[in-house]
């Protein structure tokens, strides 16, 4: 098809909704069919947009008072209805200053269909339009050239450099200059999680990995309003969701099971539910999935959403190798996705029993063996250690170790101390560096 999408609409909402929405979508890689772009003094009207219909995937349909009381927009959205079942084509009906009452009176299968709603503002309608579509940018060509592979020009990269020196400065960002974890301390000692970067948390089980990684993937989609890509191999979807919805909801999940929730849990799991339906998250789970696998579902949520603002990987030791590779091509692999969309990846790792027959069972640069030349791969290390998992009479149970030996642009290593309990890990007071 040569186009995405076909826009009909009624000429009275075009400066208020079409033209705004079909620049949008073109920015995000669109190819859009609007009347007054591709028509040209002259052509036959009804010719050029029975071509625009039959050479668009899809018809974004402005429902609005003025489309329904006219002849002519009626006439395209029977048109788009007629090719919907016969040559399976969808429609994507958005209402503007409509309800469903209005549109039943006109077609009762148009007010079935979901809409988006105009009153959600212009970038609910561009995602949930981009989003309907797929992948954006079908008609591309299979050659386009990989973003870096053809090097960057010194003066553009000092260019970008002084303006982010001055964008830091305005906004005062302090230390604080990648994307925030939501763990203060953390935050406060690492500076965030840096766009293009690989950070590894490494630990023994039940040492907290998957509740740090989906603490950190949680507050970047919530609190910092960022796209998330997850991929859990060792959980279902729908496992991962439900301890995500249980610790912002501060609900045991097998009350959430058992549908056993008092009454004052059923305020808390709606509000959380709620706060999740306006976060972009997409959640993998496919065991089989591959690492090449993986980069092309990133590349493809990066051109839904516009932009990927974190990736977090539970674990890698499940991400399936080549044969003759290993988990150290698996790494680099995922470094360089870091670098090609711009976005910290995260991806925990486990560790060997060994780390346990020590006298200190805390983890070391070591202990990551099977991963060769980690620190060529790696931006960041970070290790969880609970030490109540040893000693049963600690008088701080809750506490959570996080050690970090090796970070590549930061000569700062030490020790961050977290909490972690029933409902995942957050945030204490006490930090200590070397």
């Amino acid at each position: 098809m040569k186009y995405h999408v076909f826009i009909s609409h009624a000429s009275e909402d075009k400066q208020e909704v079409v033209r705004p929405l079909a620049e949008g979508l073109e920015a995000r890689g669109l190819k859009v069919w609007l009347d007054e772009v591709q028509m040209t003094l002259g052509d036959n009207l009804r010719r050029e947009i029975d071509k625009g219909l039959a050479q668009s995937r899809y018809g974004v349909v402005v429902l609005s008072p003025d489309y329904l009381r006219k002849e002519w927009p009626l006439k395209e959205l029977d048109s788009l209805m007629s090719l919907e079942t016969g040559l399976h084509k969808k429609i994507l009906p958005i209402w503007h200053k409509v309800n469903s009452e209005d549109i039943a009176k006109y077609s009762p299968l148009m007010a079935g269909k979901l809409a988006a709603p105009s009153s959600k503002g212009l970038n609910h309608l561009i995602n949930e339009v981009v989003r309907a579509v797929g992948a954006a940018q079908d008609g591309d060509s299979d050659e386009e050239e990989r973003p870096g592979a053809s090097g960057h020009a010194m003066h553009q990269l000092i260019v970008d450099l002084l303006d982010r020196v001055v964008q830091a400065a305005d906004n005062q960002l302090g230390m604080i200059t990648g994307v925030r974890t939501g763990l203060v301390e953390l935050d406060s000692f690492m500076g965030g999680l840096q766009p293009g970067t690989l950070s590894f948390v490494a630990g023994r089980p039940l040492h907290g990995k998957t509740a740090f990684a989906l603490a950190v993937a949680q507050h970047v989609a919530m609190n910092e309003g960022l796209p998330v890509l997850l991929y859990t191999p060792s959980a279902t979807a729908r496992q991962t969701a439900e301890r995500m919805f249980c610790s912002d909801a501060q609900i045991a999940v097998s009350h959430l099971r058992a549908g056993t929730l008092s009454d004052d849990e059923w305020p808390r799991l709606v509000q959380a539910v709620e706060r999740f339906r306006t976060c972009e998250i997409h959640l993998l789970d496919d065991q089989a999935l591959s690492v090449e696998e993986l980069q092309a579902q990133a590349r493809k949520q990066a051109k839904l959403w516009g932009r990927v603002g974190l990736i977090v990987i539970d674990a890698v030791q499940d991400i399936p190798g080549k044969k003759g590779g290993g988990v150290r091509d698996i790494v680099r692999a995922l470094r360089a996705l870091a670098r090609e969309l711009n976005c910290p990846v995260l991806v925990t790792s486990n560790l060997p029993r060994s780390v346990e027959l020590r006298v200190d069972k805390r983890p070391t640069i070591a202990d990551l063996a099977e991963i060769e030349d980690l620190t060529s791969s790696a931006d960041r290390v970070m290790f969880l250690f609970r030490r109540a998992l040893y000693e049963r009479d600690l008088l701080d149970p809750g506490m959570l170790e996080v050690l970090i030996p090796y970070q590549r642009d930061a000569p700062r290593v030490g020790t961050v101390l977290l909490d972690i309990g029933a409902h995942g890990v957050t945030g204490r007071i006490a930090t200590s560096a070397d």
